[in-house]
């Protein structure tokens, strides 16, 4: 009979079907490489935990049959926190669990994870340094609050404030008496319309919208010199020695036509330095290279500051026509599709890696 060996455990959000769970391939390689690590990695839902015994219903992977196993496992001392929601009842069920974890002092989260887009902004808007790289943003409230941002700017981009892939984003545009309205609805389906008065306008605008809070955000035109939309994604994670390191970046390209460029709407994915070089020039790309790279070193430990630990942030950062950077959204459980698309293993295997030498790390801490 083997030893006890230490255990992560994945926290995710649970599907109705045979496995269930998305993102398998990432879990089996976290396995792979959590047991090279010597630690066994446990994939579970919070609403499966026993809280009188401190047991979990979850799942392992065997290497040897290359399965799924499901069964009864003490609940992790470490948790990756990898739950993503569809509706608020969801999130407000998990928020309860998580307080209840969070309360077990023998247990620890490799990071918390981030609030919404609107509370993350605040925090990033009280650094003097970061405030040229915000956009103006404001809760969307009402029809006359928008209606005057639009007589004075004539543009809006209109987003959910818990919104993830482009879901939901919006730019309106106001052209003397027509309102153009061109994104993507709650299913990420491209959507365009035209009204002819603004009353319209924005009954239709609230019927999508409906009670989900929105922010209401200046418009920033951030295509490359042949229209596509595109952005930056700065992947910051710990390492094995509990310090912050940048694993990779890379430019999403959004489909023609498309206001955003998240690679779930249709995006692909290229080489950063070669795709700002082709867009500014070599000096000027070097110039934006260096300022992704200093926000991508200063906002993780900001953020820290305020919200307490983390373990790894995607950074959206979008350059505009005029070669401006824009903090666009950060956030904390970020995907790492991008790395495969470029088919830059380098980056890829260090997003893979990290989270468990980084669990490894707190493991080893928390021994000694």
């Amino acid at each position: 009979m083997r030893t006890q060996r230490p255990s992560l455990g994945i926290m995710v959000t649970e599907l109705n079907r045979e496995l269930p769970f998305a993102n398998s391939n990432f879990y089996q390689n976290l396995s792979y490489h959590g047991s090279n690590e010597g630690m066994d990695v446990i994939v579970f839902s919070p609403n499966r935990i026993n809280w009188e015994q401190d047991m979990v219903r979850g799942y392992m992977y065997e290497r040897e049959t290359q399965t799924w196993i499901a069964k009864l496992f003490p609940l992790p001392s470490l948790i990756y926190d990898r739950c993503f929601f569809s509706n608020k009842q969801s999130y407000l069920m998990y928020q309860s669990l998580v307080r209840k974890l969070r309360e077990k002092p023998h247990i620890r989260f490799l990071g918390y994870g981030l609030g919404g887009k609107w509370e993350v902004g605040q925090i990033l808007q009280r650094d003097a340094d970061l405030q040229p790289y915000l956009p103006e943003t404001n809760r969307l409230r009402n029809k006359r609050q928008l209606e005057a941002w639009l007589h004075n700017r004539t543009d809006a981009f209109l987003k959910p404030q818990g919104g993830s892939q482009g879901r939901g984003a919006l730019h309106v545009h106001k052209e003397g008496l027509l309102f153009q309205v061109q994104g993507r609805d709650g299913s990420n389906h491209p959507i365009a319309r035209d009204f002819m008065d603004w009353d319209s306008c924005w009954q239709w605008l609230k019927n999508l919208i409906g009670t989900r809070p929105y922010l209401l955000q200046e418009y920033l035109h951030l295509h490359s010199l042949n229209g596509m939309a595109y952005d930056v994604r700065s992947l910051v994670q710990k390492n094995g020695r509990g310090y912050w390191e940048h694993t990779g970046m890379a430019v999403r390209i959004g489909k023609p036509g498309s206001i955003t460029s998240n690679l779930h709407g249709g995006g692909t994915a290229e080489d950063v330095t070669d795709f700002l070089a082709r867009e500014f020039g070599e000096t000027k790309s070097q110039q934006l290279l260096d300022t992704i790279a200093t926000l991508s070193k200063h906002i993780p430990t900001l953020l820290e500051a305020s919200h307490g630990r983390l373990v790894e942030l995607g950074i959206d950062l979008g350059i505009d026509t005029s070669g401006h950077v824009w903090i666009l959204e950060v956030n904390s459980k970020p995907g790492r599709t991008v790395f495969a698309r470029l088919h830059n293993e380098r980056a890829r295997m260090k997003s893979i890696t990290n989270p468990i030498h980084y669990a490894g790390f707190l493991l080893n801490k928390q021994l000694s």
